[in-house]
């Protein structure tokens, strides 16, 4: 195989309906500062998911970041899982934040509600960010009471999980925020960019402000604030993207029951005690038996197959308390967890070499 094939790749649209969006941005001479794109993309994505205070902004980390200063974090005792991406803990730090670790559950790999608990009374914990990892949520309701219990804020992060529902709802009905990443690597991507959905009209308002510098409608300046727009340009990709995305869900669909039906009992899944749609962004699996996944690795490798181990709690070390503890037993659940292969354009052919590999490793 001359082409070697990595864990995802961009899906790109039909570059005519793109160049007619650019084309717009010309005539428009608009780039940013809430462009009529950014406008329209905001429109769409509020009526798709059914929500009604949405902000688009540069990235998922920035999203992250701005949630975080509208909660007032700085110098606050906060718990987050010690399974995700960087940012999530990253952006706390940035935020002077005390970041505290809460154990995962052993199935589903999101924080485990109970050790949630027992860490919220241990540190008198004052916010809470969960994450919905690979699109699964986490048991919304169990953090939601959680939330009211404590009287404490729940932030997620979302970047997974832009189409995920909980029990047949929207996941957007739970918690106080979402933050959502648009990154290239996404199923719904803008090359770069992000959005951050609010329950409080409120801080849907400040927000609007903290990424424009903290600059007011009437031209003051209210807070610090950042750049945190989105441009014209990346709302055209978003748009474009909007109009393919239930074909690109579909198809997705079925890659994964393609994976499943080769690997059957061979590998284990991410489970949950309650019904939940987690969109199809990733295809994680995890070996039980030891070494498997090595050997798996370095055959699939050979043939120029290139999946990820996504996570490893190794970005952690940064933190200044670190909860060796907490990491250690996270390392010991999903240090047999490697993402296959998952994107639109592969095809079933290549699905079944992939999971023959596997099988014979």
């Amino acid at each position: 195989m001359s082409t070697p094939i990595y864990v995802t790749k961009p899906y790109l649209p039909a570059k005519e309906k793109y160049t007619k969006y650019i084309d717009s941005i010309y005539q428009n001479n608009q780039l940013t500062n809430n462009g009529p794109l950014v406008q329209q993309l905001t429109k769409r994505l509020q009526e798709k998911l059914g929500v009604k205070y949405l902000l688009l902004v540069s990235n998922g980390t920035t999203a992250l970041q701005i949630a975080y200063k509208i909660k007032c974090l700085e110098n606050k005792h906060v718990i987050t899982t010690p399974y995700s991406f960087a940012a999530t803990s990253t952006a706390l730090d940035w935020q002077q934040a005390h970041i505290h670790l809460a154990n995962i559950d052993n199935k589903s790999w999101n924080i485990c509600p109970n050790a949630l608990n027992e860490k919220i009374q241990e540190v008198k914990a004052e916010a809470i960010i969960p994450v919905n990892l690979f699109g699964v949520p986490c048991d919304l309701e169990a953090i939601d009471r959680l939330a009211v219990k404590y009287n404490i804020p729940v932030i997620y992060d979302s970047a997974h999980a832009l189409l995920s529902e909980y029990k047949g709802k929207s996941i957007f009905e739970y918690g106080d925020i979402h933050c959502i990443s648009f990154h290239a690597t996404k199923l719904f991507h803008c090359i770069e960019g992000g959005a951050i959905i609010f329950k409080d009209k409120a801080e849907y308002e400040l927000a609007n402000n903290l990424i424009n510098f903290g600059i007011t409608s009437s031209g003051q300046i209210s807070h610090a604030g950042i750049n945190g727009k989105l441009s014209e340009f990346h709302a055209a990709m978003g748009l474009c993207v909007l109009d393919d995305i239930d074909e690109l869900v579909q198809e997705r669909s079925s890659l994964i029951q393609c994976y499943k039906e080769q690997l059957n009992d061979l590998v284990t899944y991410q489970e949950t005690k309650y019904d939940h749609y987690a969109q199809p962004i990733y295809m994680p699996v995890k070996f039980d038996e030891k070494g498997k996944l090595d050997r798996c690795e370095k055959s699939l490798n050979k043939h120029g197959y290139f999946p990820r181990r996504y996570f490893l709690p190794q970005h952690l070390d940064f933190l200044p308390g670190r909860e060796d503890s907490v990491i250690q037993q996270c390392k010991q659940a999903v240090e047999n967890i490697l993402c296959l292969p998952l994107m639109n354009g592969l095809d079933q052919k290549t699905i079944k070499s992939i999971t023959q590999i596997i099988k014979s490793s």
